[in-house]
């Protein structure tokens, strides 16, 4: 609503001028939403024109807010009858770009709305505003995407790409790129379809028509992934195709340089695809660990620096271990970690390590400078209370690991020492009269057994 809100503002501020005289003869008073005022001559001027686009972008704004998805249609098949009827040319494209975004959202909500419709809009949006043309395009291509409609989308990406139009085009270079780019990524798609209905995988490697469309896909996406960018689902489409075919040395090359590369924006993703490439091929320990703690110094956060601390700690080299509990540690100084038990059991694990090789001395020097942020971040008296009502586990390895840094806040440890032996199982010792009448029944027992085995002897 806010670009609505823009375009008002340039409308109003634009004023009449002697070259406007062909284009208001040519406005229809039939989509005018306010009183007319037409000049001498009885031709509406470019103020009513104004007024009315204004009029009815609230309209359609009031409609699509109470969700009245019938009115917002009517209002906006007015609307677009309006900018044909006559625009500014430097409305052009933002004008184009708001009834490309009202025109998808009124058609999603429509319950009777179908594909055509939308087809019919992105076909009658593209050539008013020609600004916005690629980007229309590319729009188009995901709809059908959606719908399952590859073929199409590949037809709407190559009239995007071969689109020329003066200085337009050229100056468009970043939206030529992306589009280029996901002609490639159809190409993948369909490759990947013909993939999964091919019968078996020798067959479906030896498929003529599969074999076309990775050729023209991995031509693609080579030339658009070695150009400095962020290119996430094109560099796994083509690491995905040439790991089919067997060609693992150029996708682990392509995965290198798209991680390592100076010249590309840091990406932790291409660190993450890195690492689970490397895992999934067995590659030596050293480069697990050296993907991992690259990643590490990105996002110190990220949900794979578990499996980099279990990596180290498979080493059992005190230098690791200590380096697993500095990773441990930050984990849990984030928010999204901060109550997980698996990761204090983790650093839990990790202390105890320490201690039998006798290195508490290095917890301690960790714990020193940490000392004031955990307290507060993690051992406050309310949030005992708290995870004792909710997740008495992770209160009982908490205070483990406290114990294990000669910290000594004593309200924490009542807490969770309450909580422990109210969890302890009762052992019910008998007194003196409980044991006599017990011992009573068994010799009373006792005797009828023996009772009966003389009577049988007899």
């Amino acid at each position: 609503m806010d670009d609505i809100e823009a375009e008002f503002n340039i409308t109003a501020a634009c004023p009449d001028s002697p070259q406007d005289h062909d284009r208001e003869e040519s406005i229809k008073q039939a989509v005018l939403f306010h009183q007319s005022h037409p000049d001498a001559r009885g031709v509406l001027t470019s103020i009513d024109f104004v007024k009315s686009n204004r009029k009815c972008l609230n309209l359609i704004r009031e409609a699509m807010l109470r969700h009245n998805w019938q009115e917002a249609v009517e209002y906006f098949r007015s609307y677009i009858q309006t900018l044909e009827a006559g625009t500014y040319q430097e409305l052009k494209s933002t004008a184009s770009e708001i009834t490309w975004r009202l025109g998808a959202e009124i058609l999603h909500h429509f319950p009777n709305s179908n594909p055509d419709d939308f087809n019919a809009l992105y076909e009658q949006l593209k050539n008013f505003g020609v600004m916005n043309y690629s980007k229309i395009c590319l729009e188009h291509c995901f709809h059908l995407l959606l719908n399952g409609q590859m073929d199409e989308a590949k037809r709407q990406l190559s009239i995007a790409d071969s689109w020329r139009y003066g200085k337009v085009s050229a100056a468009q270079s970043v939206m030529k790129k992306l589009i280029r780019a996901y002609c490639g990524y159809v190409d993948y798609l369909i490759w990947s379809k013909k993939k999964t209905s091919a019968p078996g995988s020798e067959e479906a490697g030896s498929n003529r028509e599969m074999h076309s469309y990775f050729r023209q896909a991995s031509v693609t996406l080579k030339e658009i992934i070695s150009q400095p960018g962020v290119w996430d689902p094109f560099v796994l489409s083509y690491c995905h195709m040439l790991e089919f075919y067997g060609d693992e040395d150029s996708a682990l090359q392509v995965l290198e340089n798209y991680a390592y590369n100076k010249e590309f924006p840091s990406n932790p993703n291409a660190h993450v695809y890195l690492y689970q490439f490397l895992k999934r091929h067995e590659a030596p320990q050293a480069k697990l660990i050296g993907s991992l703690k690259i990643l590490h110094s990105l996002v110190p956060s990220h949900e794979l620096m578990l499996e980099l601390i279990e990596l180290l700690l498979q080493t059992k080299q005190k230098r690791d271990q200590e380096e697993a509990l500095a990773i441990s540690m930050d984990l849990l100084e984030f928010p999204t970690w901060k109550r997980d038990l698996k990761v204090w059991k983790c650093l839990l694990k990790i202390m105890k390590k320490l201690k039998e090789k006798k290195c508490l001395d290095v917890v301690r020097k960790e714990w020193s400078v940490r000392k004031s942020l955990w307290l507060s971040l993690h051992y406050r008296n309310y949030i005992a209370r708290k995870d004792a009502a909710e997740n008495v586990p992770l209160l009982l390895v908490k205070r483990d690991v406290l114990k294990l840094t000669r910290e000594n806040p004593r309200e924490y440890f009542r807490i969770a020492t309450k909580i422990e032996r109210a969890g302890e199982p009762k052992i019910v010792r008998p007194g003196k009269k409980e044991g006599k009448k017990e011992e009573k029944k068994a010799t009373r027992k006792r005797r009828v057994k023996e009772k009966k085995k003389k009577t049988l002897d007899d």
